[in-house]
């Protein structure tokens, strides 16, 4: 049974394709688009979420033709999330 996901296993989707679309090959950064279609979320509340991370310097957005990039503090505070998904999930927990 799937339930709703939480807030925060949203924002590690948005900033899991920001580094996807940053380091992986591509190096461009990830357009709205990418954001929308891969964390599944309408585009006000990607709006808003989005601000959120970039105001906490997880997120970076690129000057050109507004795409994002993880920062490397986006990408310190992703890997604590999955580390701490893995432990909660040992445990029968969601995260």
């Amino acid at each position: 049974m799937t339930g709703y996901r939480t807030h925060i296993s949203i924002i590690a989707d948005i900033l899991d394709t920001a580094r996807e679309y940053s380091y992986e090959g591509h190096d461009r950064g990830a357009t709205v688009t990418h954001l929308i279609r891969r964390a599944n979320v309408p585009h006000g509340r990607l709006s808003s979420l989005v601000s959120e991370l970039k105001a906490s310097g997880l997120l970076q957005e690129l000057p050109e033709e507004s795409k994002y990039r993880i920062s490397e503090k986006g990408m310190e505070f992703l890997k604590s999330y999955q580390q701490f998904k893995g432990f909660a999930e040992g445990f029968g927990l969601r995260v």
